[in-house]
């Protein structure tokens, strides 16, 4: 995609009235639902934990994400994701303000790790959309042998458990797929501000749709670097699975980060469930970090795929669809930029072929920004 600025801002409100459709598509209420998660291991409880240490205030975080093809010269595929995130502080209960007790409590009491008083809790809220189109956007007629062209715009609220050297995570999402995502209006409105060539075969988009899904992530530092910072590694893995009509997988991944200062969270993940957890970047003492610091990090995953709406089509009417892989891999490397309350990450993402007939790879960059306040 050859993009050529135009700073035109008298269409500026057509972004921001594409944004505002987001959020006005999405009115479905939230629930949560959890299954059974592994216990914790002996050597978990060996590591020691800080005891009568003097720390700012908890603080929570607020993270934007933004991922697009453009930067590997394409425009086809995956062609764009936004995700804008809350996390709550990073404290010893849920907070209490951040959602109805009454409704969600009763459920999330039952889950293994909420019965251990040793681990921290916080709560994520997130609002995105991601975008999905065919190689060839200057057609008007169905692409056969390539992706159907597809949008969702979602909510996800997620529920984080912690210890020093693991975290578990429950998310539940709620969206829309269709028309009723904005996808195409944000996608075409985008164009005319780069003056690019505007997608013609929206007619030919996955039907409406409501979505839902649950997801489950493990995370574990399998080593971790000297608690009083300077140079050092870590390797984390990440291992999970969702249950929707959208998606429905299994995923198991390895990350392997060194540099100075590496602050004490879980990684940085490109925009998929369970990736919204931004919260503030600590020291291991559990003050807020001050120092600079500057990471390289590398991972790699694999998912098994069973469902994915945006290949398969839609669940409950015809649609166009293609043949997907059911096996699809990620390798990812970027840097990280961290300074008290500020974070910022990017990442160049190679991901395998999702379907049969597909010419290559997808290839995209993730920028994550975020701040603690």
């Amino acid at each position: 995609m050859d993009l050529k600025f135009k700073a035109d801002f008298r269409r500026s409100p057509t972004l921001l009235a594409c944004i505002s459709g987001i959020v006005l598509a999405l009115f479905l209420p939230l629930t949560a639902f959890a299954d059974p998660l592994p216990a914790e291991s002996a050597h978990e409880k060996t590591i020691p934990i800080p005891q009568n240490i003097p720390s700012e205030p908890n603080r929570n975080t607020f993270g934007i994400y933004l991922e697009n093809d453009y930067f590997a010269g394409t425009d086809s595929g995956y062609s764009s994701g936004l995700k804008l995130s809350w996390s709550s502080a990073v404290q010893d209960q849920y907070p209490e303000y951040a959602f109805p007790h009454f409704l969600f409590y009763p459920l999330i009491k039952h889950l293994p790790f909420e019965k251990r008083p040793d681990r921290q809790r916080n709560i994520t809220f997130s609002l995105g959309q991601n975008i999905f189109t065919p190689e060839d956007i200057e057609t008007e007629e169905v692409v056969k042998d390539d992706r159907p062209y597809a949008g969702i715009s979602y909510l996800t609220m997620g529920f984080h458990t912690r210890l020093p050297r693991q975290m578990d995570s429950i998310e539940v999402l709620l969206g829309l797929v269709g028309p009723s995502s904005g996808a195409e209006g944000c996608q075409k409105a985008v164009h005319q501000v780069f003056d690019d060539i505007e997608p013609q075969g929206w007619d030919n988009q996955l039907e409406n749709e409501p979505v839902i899904g649950l997801m489950y992530e493990h995370k574990k530092k399998l080593t971790a670097p000297d608690p009083n910072g300077g140079l050092g590694y870590d390797v984390i893995l990440n291992t999970g699975g969702g249950l929707g009509n959208a998606l429905t997988y299994y995923n198991l991944g390895l990350m392997f980060r060194t540099g100075w200062n590496l602050p004490n969270d879980f990684g940085v993940m490109p925009i998929r469930p369970i990736s919204s957890f931004n919260g503030a970047v600590e020291n291991r003492d559990g003050r807020l970090a001050s120092k600079i610091g500057i990471q390289f990090f590398a991972s790699v995953e694999g998912r098994a795929v069973l469902r994915n709406i945006f290949l398969d089509g839609n669940t409950f009417t015809d649609s166009h669809s293609v043949d997907k892989n059911p096996v699809v891999g990620d390798a990812m490397t970027g840097v990280n930029i961290n300074l008290g309350p500020g974070q910022l990450s990017f990442a160049y993402v190679i991901r395998s072929k999702e379907f049969d007939t597909q010419k290559e790879g997808q290839k995209f960059a993730s920028i994550n920004l975020s701040f603690a306040y």
